[in-house]
């Protein structure tokens, strides 16, 4: 009896020709962005080992539908999210169901189940308030998935995130080049894992111009306008005296700018502020905000290319952990530390 032929399996191919899975998927399916020497030689390799590409399933004739889960509506950013991702979905015929959880551990909960009843393809998640129930729920119901902003050391998931350490880093060190020493950080929720390493950023610039780090002046919010608002109201009438703050996003340094003013303080003159995002509204506010750039679009776009592949290949591809570099945007709202 002739012995069963092995499958070939895009590893294989892989292997072979000395590049990634996803390169091979990509050169099979005529990617543009596999040169054409490349495709070549994989092609070659391909019909070599006997690897019977089958025909795609296309759009037309199944639609896929994508589960995106947001926390916030009402934050710019999360808009621009959703725009990059609708982008991607709308050229590949995909439709997606988009839900908000505004930080509702029991919400959340209650979306990814409505997600398994409406039996979707694939998850793109930006962040999670319960992320061990979240990631134990996700690979029981073994959905395609990918994250926005924000990974989990300890899971083993696909992601796209701006490298959070670095855009703080580089935000604490500009206010620390104008001179500033008592630097204030306005961090997020500390259940986010963009929290910890924005907080890990603004110390490690401390640490590096030999700043001993003064924990009070380290304050953690929700996220909200209000949140920055309050905090920064606290800040400013503690005995602590601060030239300057980081605060973790846009929509608390709106906040924080209206409790400075409130102070009788003015901004920059005496309080430096750094935001982070880049907000479409960032430059337009009372006082253009300095501000981290993260490229929130392309993180969108890449994330549903990535969850899209996925689900396209299967088990055969793998498994994505890209970090994209963010830029500071200085306007008005830093200048040097009074007294300089």
């Amino acid at each position: 009896m002739e012995k069963q032929r092995k499958r070939v399996r895009l590893h294989d191919i892989a292997s072979k020709a000395g590049v990634s899975v996803n390169t091979v998927s990509r050169a099979l399916r005529d990617k543009s962005d596999v040169s054409g020497t490349t495709r070549e030689t994989i092609v070659h390799i391909a019909k070599e080992l006997g690897y019977i590409l089958p025909e795609p399933i296309t759009f037309q004739e199944r639609s896929i539908a994508i589960g995106v889960l947001i926390q916030d509506i009402l934050n710019p950013f999360y808009a621009r999210v959703v725009q990059g991702i609708e982008s991607i979905l709308w050229q590949n015929r995909a439709k997606f169901i988009f839900q908000c959880s505004y930080r509702q551990e029991s919400k959340e909960r209650d979306i990814l189940e409505f997600f398994r009843r409406q039996a979707v393809d694939g998850l793109l998640i930006t962040s999670v308030v319960s992320p061990e129930y979240a990631l134990s729920r996700i690979q029981q119901l073994n959905i395609p998935t990918v994250f926005l902003s924000q990974r989990f050391e300890q899971y083993d998931v696909d992601y796209v995130i701006n490298d959070n350490f670095e855009g703080a880093f580089i935000a604490t060190e500009h206010l620390i080049k104008l001179g500033h020493v008592r630097i204030a950080h306005i961090a997020g929720p500390d259940s986010q894992f963009s929290t910890h390493e924005r907080l890990r950023g603004y110390q490690a610039a401390l640490e590096q111009a030999h700043i001993p780090l003064d924990s009070p002046l380290v304050r953690f919010g929700d996220n909200t306008i209000e949140s920055g608002y309050y905090l920064m109201k606290d800040l400013v009438q503690s005995e602590k005296p601060l030239t300057a703050v980081f605060v973790y996003n846009d929509l608390m340094s709106l906040g924080a700018l209206r409790a400075i003013k409130e102070a009788g303080l003015r901004v920059p003159t005496d309080i430096s502020i750094v935001g982070y995002d880049d907000i479409v509204f960032a430059e337009f506010f009372d006082v253009p905000l300095t501000t981290v750039h993260q490229p929130i679009g392309e993180i969108a776009r890449k994330a549903a290319e990535v969850l899209l592949e996925k689900i396209r290949t299967g088990d055969e591809y793998d498994r994505q952990a890209i970090v994209l570099t963010p830029r500071l945007t200085i306007r008005s709202s830093t200048s040097v530390c009074p007294g300089q």
